[in-house]
C-alpha cells in the first residue's frame, strides 16, 4: 500500500513537473514579434503588416521594407467588389515624428487615374482596414432576408392548412 501511494506521489510530481512541447507560441501580451524588421534568408528586409476588411485574402502578410500600398493591396487579392475604397485606414503601431497613429485614405483617385498622392509609407505592424460599403452589405443581407421572409411564409402556409 505504502509503495502504490509513492508510486501516486511519484506520478502526480512527474506530471506536475513534465515539459512538453507546444507546436503554439504563446506571448505575454498583444505583441507579434519584438521584432520590427527581419531579414529573409537573401538579406532582404522584412516586415509584417496586417490587412484587414473588403480584400480578397485579408490577414497577417510579412512583406518587403518599403513596399508601397498598391503591391500591398495586389498581394492580398486586391479590393473586393463593393469595398468602400474612400474610407481606408491605416493604424500605426508606432506613432510617426508627428505622433500620428490613424491615416484616413481616399484611394479612390489612384483607382480612377493611378494618383499615387494619398499613398503613405507603409511600416511594420502597419494594419491597413478595407471598409465596406453600407449599400454592398445591405446587397450581400438581401438573400438572408428572402430566406428569412421565406420561411415566415411557409409557416404561416402550414398553419393555414393545419386549421383548415
Amino acid at each position: 500500500m505504502i509503495t502504490n501511494k509513492k508510486a501516486l506521489v511519484f506520478l502526480l510530481l512527474g506530471c506536475l513537473f513534465a515539459q512538453g512541447e507546444s507546436s503554439e507560441p504563446t506571448f505575454s501580451d498583444f505583441q507579434i514579434s519584438s521584432e520590427r524588421y527581419l531579414t529573409d534568408q537573401k538579406g532582404n528586409i522584412m516586415m509584417y503588416v496586417n490587412v484587414w476588411g473588403h480584400v480578397g485574402n485579408s490577414g497577417h502578410q510579412l512583406v518587403y521594407d518599403g513596399i508601397d500600398l498598391a503591391t500591398l493591396m495586389s498581394i492580398v487579392g486586391g479590393p473586393q467588389s463593393g469595398a468602400n475604397m474612400k474610407k481606408v485606414k491605416i493604424f500605426r503601431e508606432v506613432p510617426d515624428a508627428d505622433g500620428t497613429l490613424v491615416y484616413h485614405l481616399d484611394l479612390e483617385k489612384f483607382i480612377s487615374n493611378g494618383d499615387r498622392t494619398e499613398f503613405i509609407k507603409i511600416k511594420p505592424n502597419d494594419t491597413i482596414i478595407v471598409p465596406q460599403k453600407f449599400s454592398s452589405y445591405l446587397l450581400n443581407q438581401v438573400g438572408t432576408l428572402n430566406t428569412i421572409l421565406g420561411l415566415i411564409n411557409l409557416y404561416f402556409s402550414l398553419e393555414a392548412r393545419i386549421n383548415n
